[in-house]
């Protein structure tokens, strides 16, 4: 086949360039016999050093195929390189050149560019075939070189992951967790600064934001960026938050569990040996989704620890609080002359602070109150001890002015509580002597007089105690007779919920204690407590339930 194109010129002297090609002078073809030069061809070809310096190996290759083919010069070209060279000092013949490629598995390996056709087509044919087959055992073991070089990088990333997945997995403090990926990232990616972003489940919960040099973007806007590789080697490539990023290039990879967005890790300016900053590659892309889906298993882990403590802290602090409640509330009320009192108390999980106790007084009036103190756990169960232990010191001698008494606990508690924790409190006095009751009712729920004229309502008379220093309470005093009934209660019976969301409330609350009239206070208490119960069937409560019934037998 016959070249449009001329043979190519020589680069120009002392160019330095590696030659893509070579110009070697062959035998003259009036000198040699056919047969010997094909025969020669072969036998140079086969004394080649496939492995040894690639222009050398085309040099030789180029001497062979003149050989075989009689002619004085020619060209043989790589594809592969950009540059070709020709004999120096030769010019170029005024025919068109022949070009013949040589081929193996159908691919081009050389192109070889001769002034004239060969003399014997059918022995230069074979020599092509060997110089192809040669060259395709250099391309192989290129192929093969590359290949396993490859292979090795790969080994050396996975290790890389493998160690650095290993490390972090060891890590279950969050926080600590946090920096660690932030900084393993860099190094295994070789950048120069990084920011690294979690965001919790909710949408409106915690951010956790930690920076290797300056900050590459925002944490609370960072929900905005695509859940995708962003590989951003130029300006052009960026999108949205990363644009003013104050880097040159930039990697941000997201951090996904179960495919659920978690947040985003974000490198840049990935240095090489001579301090340059070299684009990021697929390579580098690829390595990065690895480590971020490392990142996000000990991330969850981290988090999945992190719930698993709280939560065994939760348990243990309820336990605390039942254990400090258990311990205040009485566990069987005192007999009193002329009275028959009933009462209990139902906790539930999230431990409140109802309080409830009956006071034998010296001079045969009895004291009785119920108190359900805000908040839950540990912190409202020390408050419920603490107006435990302020009634049980100021009851027996405070007990003939109410107002003061009540006005000595709030004082106690604005001074115990620095959380601005309060209390209900309803106290009452039954004076048998005087067939009286007198009560102060500090914010509590009102309680029941159950008389034979109805049932009237005890309202508050106050504030709850420990809410505010300096308040005043006033006390109210009530004609009771035989047969009248108290019934004190916490918010946990009449505020209690059904699967309906429907309170349980005063009016259910009121028929039973009117219904109850002819029954033992402690029958009166369990049927108030089973109707509740039925009422909430199948729903957790979050409040405790308190109860306390005095019925009046007899006068002094």
């Amino acid at each position: 086949m016959r070249a449009s194109s001329p043979l190519p010129s020589p680069p120009s002297p002392g160019s330095g360039a590696r030659p893509s090609s070579a110009a070697i002078p062959g035998p003259s073809a009036s000198a040699a016999d056919p047969n010997a030069a094909i025969l020669a061809a072969h036998q140079r070809l086969a004394e080649l050093d496939p492995f040894s310096d690639r222009e050398r190996l085309f040099d030789g290759i180029l001497a062979a195929l003149l050989t075989a083919a009689h002619s004085e010069r020619g060209v043989l070209v790589d594809p592969l390189q950009a540059s070709s060279s020709a004999r120096p000092g030769v010019e170029p013949p005024a025919d068109p050149p022949i070009t013949i490629p040589l081929t193996a598995r159908d691919e081009t390996l050389a192109l070889l560019v001769l002034e004239k056709p060969p003399l014997e087509p059918v022995g230069f044919a074979s020599v092509t075939a060997h110089a192809a087959r040669l060259l395709d055992s250099v391309r192989m073991a290129d192929k093969v070189q590359k290949a396993d070089f490859e292979l090795k990088y790969r080994v050396w990333e996975l290790q890389s992951l493998y160690d650095v997945g290993l490390s972090i997995a060891g890590t279950l403090d969050f926080e600590l967790l946090a920096e660690d990926i932030l900084y393993k990232s860099i190094s295994l990616l070789n950048a120069r600064t990084g920011t690294l972003i979690v965001c919790d489940r909710a949408a409106d919960g915690p951010v956790t934001v930690r920076h290797l040099g300056e900050p590459l973007l925002d944490g609370v806007a960072a929900r905005l960026l695509p859940a995708t590789v962003l590989r951003c080697n130029t300006l052009a490539e960026r999108v949205g938050l990363l644009v003013h990023a104050p880097a040159e290039k930039l990697l941000a990879v997201p951090i996904l569990a179960e495919g659920r967005w978690l947040g985003v890790l974000v490198v840049a300016d990935k240095e090489n040996r001579d301090g340059s900053i070299d684009d990021f590659t697929e390579s580098d892309e690829r390595v990065a989704s690895l480590f971020a889906n490392q990142a996000a298993i000990a991330l969850e882990n981290a988090r999945l620890h992190r719930e698993a403590v709280e939560k065994e802290k939760m348990e243990r602090e309820i336990e605390l609080a039942a254990s400090i409640q258990k311990t205040i509330l009485p566990e069987t009320l005192p007999d009193v002359p002329g009275l028959l009192v009933a009462g209990g108390n139902r906790p539930t999980k999230q431990v409140g602070g109802d309080y409830f106790d009956v006071y034998p007084l010296a001079d045969g009036r009895t004291a009785l109150c119920v108190a359900d103190v805000s908040g839950k756990g540990v912190p409202a169960a020390l408050l419920v001890s603490t107006v435990h232990a302020c009634l049980h010191l100021l009851v027996p001698d405070g007990a003939s002015d109410l107002p003061a008494l009540v006005a000595r606990v709030n004082r106690h508690l604005v001074g115990f509580s620095s959380t601005r924790k309060f209390a209900t409190l309803f106290i009452a006095v039954y004076d048998p002597a005087k067939g009286t009751l007198t009560y102060v009712n500090a914010g509590h729920n009102p309680g029941l007089w159950v008389s034979p004229g109805g049932v009237t309502l005890l309202p508050s008379g106050g504030v709850p105690v420990g809410m505010m220093p300096g308040v005043t309470h006033t006390q109210a005093v009530i004609q009771i007779a035989p047969g009248d009934t108290l019934l004190l209660y916490s918010d946990g019976i009449t505020e209690a919920l059904n699967g309906a969301d429907e309170e349980f409330g005063m009016e259910r609350l009121t028929a039973l204690a009117v219904e109850g009239r002819a029954q033992p206070p402690a029958e009166l208490s369990r049927r108030i407590f089973g109707a509740v119960s039925d009422f909430t069937t199948g729903v957790a409560q979050y409040d405790d339930q308190t109860v306390l019934i005095a019925r009046v037998v007899s006068l002094a």
